[in-house]
């Protein structure tokens, strides 16, 4: 049995990725894009980044390039923040709700 590390433990870092398509003739000024990840690292972040500008943009990592990847830290890291989580999801059993507070 392989042991599966989750991701949701803590070790979760915020990313800020930008990024656009690459200029062409037809569109010399691409517009760009910005989006907040977290990962646990920055090739996961800017690996996570394709991904979803595949899906809502239509940009592919081919013809694209990222302008900018950096770490987002906290402002004030010893204040204290609760984050919760609400998700749905069917099984062969029916229907679940979920809440995780971290």
């Amino acid at each position: 049995a392989s042991c599966v590390k989750m991701k949701a433990r803590g070790d979760l870092k915020e990313y800020k990725v930008v990024g656009r398509k690459l200029p062409t003739d037809a569109l010399p000024i691409p517009p760009i894009y910005q989006m907040r990840i977290f990962a646990p690292d920055r090739v996961v972040a800017v690996s996570r980044f394709w991904y979803f500008a595949k899906l809502l943009k239509k940009i592919k990592k081919t013809n694209s390039e990222i302008l900018e990847c950096t770490q987002v830290y906290e402002k004030k890291p010893t204040v204290v923040k609760n984050f919760g989580v609400w998700l749905r999801y069917d099984s062969r059993s029916g229907t679940h709700n979920m809440y995780r507070e971290y």
